[in-house]
């Protein structure tokens, strides 16, 4: 009877002690990877619909960008226009400004011709006035003689003095005598009608010479009021054409301002772009990544299952044993029970066989209850394995969190309101400043595991290396600037402290440094990364 309980103790022992611990995978652990599968594929969606806005904006900065050239071109070819005809304005002025000095020289020389004549005219009322003057004389003096002819009978009288002569000398000297005065009448008469003819002509010619000279005067002045009314036109359409260069130029360089402006934004959009796609390519790697880590999963689980199956199988299959030997240890004690019936009956005849027998049967219950203390302690062992291989399975991984990304001082902290190094105005400094101590400051390393998402050169930034990361169930970019140079590429994967550039001075920077930026939900919501860094 004992040996039959010993021997089903020592079958379930070893049952128990052979028996390995079975570690499931679990399916909510397959259900996380379910869900940050599902996620990325939603960022994924989120991030074409930013790539159509991006090329939205950056087709309406490049439409905008032409419109804005050929505003451009029209306003220097109205320029070149206005120009060409300042110019041809600047030539009429240059030309009236000669004619208006022509003009006068002219008028100084009718003004000298002028004041010539206004002299003749002097003399010639001098002369006239002497005329007069001799006329009125000779009139006198004619006036005398005719009267005294009237009053001596003229000729006759004449004839009288000439035949009064006593003799032929006297008679030659007074015809001589009448003669001259008959010549000198004569001249008198002359004289005064030549007088008379040259005090009117002088008096015409006088008449004539004033009329000449206020009419030149006149058309001169008129036409000079007329160059200077051309020239006061010429420079007033002069003053309106340089007007409309400065306001054309002023509106060209107005558009070209905004053309630059819209460049940057043309640019912005590109890189965005760049950035989406590389965001893009780093979720189908993680995505890629999460379907790899749930086809394993899923193969562990199936796998697992079918080690539970075979072991179900196997602990059906020791339970088929036992009750076999069960069964047989039943058989076993009903012909024990009929050995001791025999026994006994032999008892009587023999009692040193008794003792003997006794003896036995307390040896084997003796080796019975070692066998079963032994069983307690492998079924201990057992246990303590199961326990362990747990233990080990169950261990977390502590990459969790964010690390420095250099070895370097801090130089410059994440502020919101910080005035711009290089351009003087306010501008958000989205990140921290990393300088270098010594050489070993200039290798930059990865804050944290995560897919390289952006490799290249951004505006303002330089070189630059933008990482994505998913931490916690939590996504975040990290951004790492003015580099020398990068070592990943796009849609590389690296681990916490892995070396993914070399600090430099590209970019709008003014010394060798790290710029560093931590955005958590993804690119564009910056914020302080001295909350984040271990």
């Amino acid at each position: 009877m004992r040996s039959l309980r010993a021997l089903a103790a020592f079958s379930l022992v070893t049952l128990l002690a052979v028996t390995t611990p079975i570690h499931s995978v679990s399916a909510e652990s397959v259900k996380d990877v379910e869900d940050e599968i599902n996620e990325l594929e939603k960022e994924k969606s989120d991030l074409e619909s930013e790539k159509e806005e991006a090329k939205k904006k950056k087709d309406d900065s490049e439409e905008k960008l032409e419109s804005n050239k050929k505003e451009q071109n029209n306003v220097e070819s109205e320029i070149s226009s206005i120009d060409e005809e300042l110019s041809q304005t600047q030539s009429n002025i240059a030309d009236k400004e000669g004619e208006i000095e022509a003009t006068n020289q002219e008028i100084a020389s009718l003004t000298n011709e002028i004041e010539e004549l206004s002299n003749r005219i002097d003399e010639l009322e001098e002369d006239i006035v002497d005329l007069e003057e001799r006329i009125e004389q000779r009139d006198a003096l004619i006036k005398d003689r005719l009267r005294s002819i009237q009053q001596n009978g003229g000729e006759i009288q004449y004839l009288e003095v000439i035949f009064g002569a006593q003799n032929f000398s006297e008679f030659v000297s007074r015809s001589t005598a009448v003669n001259r005065i008959m010549d000198s009448d004569r001249s008198i008469m002359e004289e005064q009608a030549n007088d008379k003819a040259q005090l009117e002509d002088d008096k015409g010619e006088l008449e004539a010479s004033k009329v000449t000279v206020e009419e030149n005067k006149v058309a001169v002045e008129e036409n000079k009021a007329a160059l200077e009314d051309q020239h006061d036109e010429l420079l007033a359409l002069q003053d309106q054409l340089d007007e409309q260069i400065s306001d054309k130029e002023t509106l060209l360089a107005d558009l070209e301002i905004e053309y630059d402006e819209m460049e940057e934004v043309k640019l912005s959009a590109e890189e965005e772009q760049q950035l989406i796609d590389a965001q893009a390519a780093a979720k189908q790697a993680a995505l890629e990544s999460a379907q790899s880590k749930k086809d394993d999963l899923e193969q562990k689980e199936a796998e697992e299952k079918a080690r539970a199956e075979a072991e179900a199988e196997r602990k059906a299959e020791e339970e088929r044993q036992a009750e076999e030997a069960r069964r047989a240890a039943a058989e076993s004690e009903q012909e024990a029970e009929q050995q001791e019936e025999e026994s006994e009956e032999q008892e009587q005849e023999s009692q040193p066989a008794e003792e003997e027998s006794e003896s036995e049967d307390t040896s084997s219950e003796e080796e019975t209850e070692q066998q079963e203390e032994e069983s307690d302690v492998d079924v201990q062992v057992a246990s303590g394995a199961s326990g362990e291989v747990k233990s080990e399975d169950a261990a977390p991984s502590n990459r969790s969190g964010f690390i420095r990304p250099t070895s370097g001082p801090t130089t410059s902290p994440f502020d919101p309101n910080r005035v711009h190094p290089i351009h003087g105005d306010v501008r958000p400094h989205n990140g921290m400043d990393f300088g270098q101590a010594g050489e070993a400051d200039k290798v930059i390393r990865a804050a944290a595991d995560g897919v390289v998402a952006y490799t290249g050169s951004m505006s303002g930034y330089g070189n630059t290396v933008m990482v994505t990361h998913n931490i916690n169930g939590q996504e975040y970019t990290t951004l790492y600037a003015h580099l020398d140079s990068f070592t990943v590429s796009n849609g590389e994967t690296v681990s916490q402290g892995d070396q993914i550039a070399v600090m430099g001075n590209t970019g709008g920077s003014t010394g060798v440094h790290l710029h560093f930026e931590i955005h958590p939900g993804g690119y564009k919501n910056p914020v302080d990364p001295a909350g984040y860094l271990n």
